[in-house]
Formats: structure tokens, C-alpha cells, sequence
């Protein structure tokens, strides 16, 4: 059975102009009816009703317009009552709402804590997230013998390979790319596509990252090996737009790039896809509009580490578990309760939710992008060269 969700006055019963007034959903109209008797509480008219000689009968139905007695009896029976704010609206009853502004007193206090437990699982992930960075940005430093070992995450995960271990073999601040190799690198694109070896090592680097952090989780072991490859394969696909975008607008781009200066929008702009419409229209949304969205919003750091925990830790991975939807569920819980704590002690409690609305809108934007980006590996399947096993999985989520 469903339900229905259509406004109705609980007043007079109309459906047009529903909004919250004086605490109930009610029409324009009746909300203005109520907000003239505050104003006029002890004038006569309002106890006078002009019902009275009518035939009252079971089903006699007041007549609201006329009598007023009967319909502020209807409002008051409907839950209507005298409050701070009487319309959610500003262009309702704009005169009142002026004149009530400087009695109006919302009390938006910080008093909300964090826990030590809260603030020491914070600070356990901080230094992970701190790790990741560092190892993107200077992901070529990765040896290429790994291009020849686990790939798939069933194999990463049955080797337990974890890349923070090797955080002190990738440089802290990578040189920019040199012109000479920069131009190599655009040559192999013009032979390998847009998936050379440059781009598949940084896919494998992120695949391995994608891993260390979800491992770094404690429910990530308690999920079955089924469950983790099904969740991994899942978050792989938001963790890289999300990250992407996140990165160039700390280095304060407006387009996607790391330490090592290539622009994948650029890049896509000067090679053999300069002429194909599709192409550049999704590198511009994908690469650069994305960031835009990072930028307005300005995360700090404890919020980018608490929205990746969000992130790897969602459950609506295909082909899991309800036992393991319902342990994600509960993380993804805990650590939307931690962000949502965190801003409400340093913004207040109002701006904090909002805020977390804001920070939740990232993952949206992220997921969004993941269709783009995976609409350019489609279309450059279909139209172009793909000679990468890894990918073609990637796109079908099988791995």
C-alpha cells in the first residue's frame, strides 16, 4: 500500500499554498487567520459564532469563511499555537516577521562534545589519509615489477599486500614531470590510448591504496572474502573522483592534477581526442567542474578524512551480504554521528547540520562523476583502442 504524500490543510482542507504554520501544516490562508487572531486575541468576533442558528445536524459542516469562532476552533483542534516563528516562509506575512526579529533569540550555543573515543578513532585515521596523499601524488615512484603482480582485488586481498608499508619509498614532494618525458608520455597515448602505462600504474596504485585503507577499517575484517571484494569493488569507483577533485583543489587548481603537473584534462584536450566532442565535453565536467564543487565548500582535514571513512564504509555494494550491508550500515552511522558532532562543536548545532549536508553533497558529486568517467572508458571501448584487461573489468564492476 502507498502512501500519500500530497500537502492538505489540516484546517479547512485545501491543497494549494501547504506549507507549516504556527506548528501544523496548513494553507496560506489559514495561517494568516490565525496570525490575525494572535494579533487580536480579545476582540469579540472571535467568540461569536454565527453557526449557532443553523440546524445542527451529525453531518453539519461549519461554514470556516464566515464564522470565525468555528474555524479558530478547527485551528486549535489542529495543533495550531503561538510560536517564535510562525511561518517558515519570508514572503508570508513579512511585516510580522520583521517586527518579531529582535525577540527572536534562536539559541545556537556549541554544546555539543566530541568523545575521547570519537576524537582517538579521528586521529587514528588522520595519519592513514595524511600516508594516501603523499603516495598519490608520487605514485610513479611505485615499481613497475608491481605491474606484473596482483591486480584484481580477490588477488590483493589474498596477498595481503599492503602499499602503507612502502610510504617511505615514495617522495614527499615529486619533481613536475620533465618536459622531454611529459612529451613521451603524450606519444604513448597516441599509441596506447588513453590507458598507457603511466595511467595503469596509477589505477594500480589507487586499487592498492583503496585496500590499505579499507583495511585500516576494523569491520573490514569481519566482512566475509566474498563481501570485501564486492564492497571494494564498489567504493574503488567513488574513492577516485572523490579524491581527485580533492587533491586539486588543495594544491588550489581548478583542474584535476598532482604534484606531478599533468592535467588529465589538458592532456585530453592535446592529444587525439582534441576534435571528439564527447570526449572533451566529459574531461570538463569530470577533470574540472568537479573541483569547483571541492573548492566552494573548502573541507578541512578532519572532514576529508571522516567523508572517505563514510565512504568505505557505505553499504550499497552489489552482491553483498545483508550481513555485511548491515555492518557497514552501522560504521557508515558512527562516522556520519562523528562529522556531525565535529562541525556542531566548532560551527554551532544549526550550522553544523547544514554543514554536514554540504560535506555529504561531495559524495553525490563524486558519485556522479564516477558515471562520467565511466562513460569515457565506455565510449573510448567502443571508438578507440582498450588493450587493458584491468579496465575493461573495472567498467563491468567484476573487479
Amino acid at each position: 500500500m502507498q502512501r500519500n504524500f500530497i500537502k492538505k490543510c489540516k484546517v479547512c482542507g485545501v491543497k494549494e499554498n501547504v506549507l507549516f504554520h504556527y506548528g501544523v501544516c496548513s494553507c496560506r490562508a489559514c495561517g494568516s487567520f490565525f496570525r490575525r487572531y494572535l494579533e487580536n486575541e480579545n476582540e469579540w468576533k472571535y467568540n461569536l459564532c454565527k453557526c449557532l442558528n443553523k440546524n445542527r445536524e451529525e453531518k453539519f459542516q461549519p461554514d470556516l469563511a464566515k464564522c470565525k469562532k468555528c474555524r479558530l476552533q478547527k485551528c486549535l483542534s489542529a495543533g495550531m499555537k503561538k510560536l517564535d516563528v510562525g511561518y517558515l516562509r519570508k514572503d508570508i506575512c513579512r511585516e510580522a516577521m520583521e517586527k518579531q526579529k529582535s525577540e527572536i533569540n534562536i539559541q545556537n550555543s556549541p554544546t555539543v562534545v566530541i568523545t575521547i573515543r570519537d576524537q582517538n578513532l579521528v586521529n587514528s585515521i588522520l595519519p592513514i589519509i595524511e600516508a594516501k596523499k603523499r603516495i598519490m601524488h608520487a605514485f610513479n615512484d611505485l615499481d613497475d615489477i608491481f605491474l606484473h603482480g596482483p591486480i584484481l582485488f580477490e588477488e590483493i586481498i589474498l596477498s595481503n599486500f599492503n602499499i602503507f608499508r612502502l610510504t617511505g619509498n615514495f617522495s614527499p614532494n615529486p619533481s613536475p614531470i620533465p618536459f622531454d618525458e611529459l612529451k613521451s608520455w603524450e606519444s604513448s597515448l597516441q599509441d596506447e590510448g588513453l590507458l598507457n602505462t603511466r595511467c595503469q600504474k596509477s589505477l594500480l596504485v589507487d586499487r592498492f591504496l583503496c585496500f590499505g585503507i579499507a583495511k585500516s577499517m576494523p569491520v573490514f575484517e569481519k566482512l566475509t572474502l566474498s563481501d570485501q571484494i564486492a564492497h571494494l569493488r564498489r567504493i574503488f569507483c567513488m574513492y577516485i573522483p572523490f579524491t581527485g577533485s580533492y587533491l586539486a583543489w588543495e594544491l588550489g587548481f581548478e583542474t584535476w592534477i598532482r604534484k606531478d603537473g599533468v592535467m588529465p584534462a589538458l592532456v585530453v584536450k592535446n592529444s587525439k581526442y582534441s576534435r571528439d566532442q564527447s570526449m572533451n565535453k566529459w574531461s570538463e565536467i569530470a577533470y574540472t567542474k568537479s573541483v569547483a564543487h571541492f573548492k566552494r565548500v573548502a573541507l578541512t582535514n578532519v572532514e576529508y578524512a571522516l567523508l572517505i571513512a563514510i565512504i568505505f564504509t557505505k553499504p550499497d555494494a552489489e552482491g553483498l551480504s545483508a550481513e555485511g550491508k548491515e555492518l557497514l550500515y552501522n560504521e557508515s552511522v558512527k562516522f556520519t554521528n562523528i562529522l556531525i558532532r565535529y562541525n556542531q562543536q566548532r560551527l554551532g548545532l544549526i550550522e553544523g547540520a547544514q554543514r554536514l549536508a554540504e560535506c555529504s553533497r561531495l559524495i553525490n558529486v563524486a558519485i556522479e562523476n564516477e558515471q562520467i568517467l565511466r562513460l569515457m572508458l565506455l565510449y573510448h571501448t567502443k571508438y578507440y583502442s582498450m588493450n587493458s584487461n584491468m579496465i575493461e573489468n573495472v567498467m563491468k564492476r567484476t573487479d
